[in-house]
């Protein structure tokens, strides 16, 4: 019995955790999303993810003058925590110049090539055609749907 309640406990936590995180109804241990090349696989757990956020544009700052500048570019921003930026970034160290499918929801959503190692930021962000798809890829994500995917390239 002790031990049930022990569950019940872990599993209102994570609820409470997901609500105030706006991660809808996923659990922190539900994949959220993942990243997969040969080279290797990371699974991201719900509660890992510190925002999920659908954006209408996209912004960056001059580093000289200190003005950002934006342009339309409809995406979902997805940040992590430490932890994850780290493995992030040591897979991707040894696959620049190759695909990293990111799945969601058992789908692969893009393939993009990496360019460059995903070391400096705890954020990923995903292009969507238009708001109305970044909304619902966040809500995919923020769901925690991966967990019964098999691993694939």
């Amino acid at each position: 019995m002790a031990t049930g309640r022990r569950m019940k406990t872990v599993r209102l936590s994570a609820v409470i955790l997901a609500a105030s995180g706006g991660l809808g109804s996923a659990f922190a241990d539900d994949i959220a999303l993942s990243l997969v090349n040969p080279q290797g696989r990371i699974d991201i757990p719900a509660g890992t993810i510190t925002r999920i956020e659908a954006r209408a544009t996209i912004e960056f700052r001059n580093t000289e003058t200190g003005k950002t500048f934006g342009h339309e570019d409809p995406h979902v921003e997805i940040c992590y925590s430490e932890d994850i930026r780290q493995r992030v970034c040591q897979l991707t160290k040894q696959i620049v110049e190759q695909p990293l499918a990111i799945v969601i929801d058992c789908r692969v959503v893009t393939k993009p090539i990496v360019r460059e190692p995903l070391c400096s930021s705890a954020c990923l962000s995903v292009s969507a055609a238009d708001m109305a798809e970044a909304h619902a890829l966040a809500e995919q994500i923020r769901r925690g749907s991966n967990r019964a995917c098999a691993p694939s390239s």
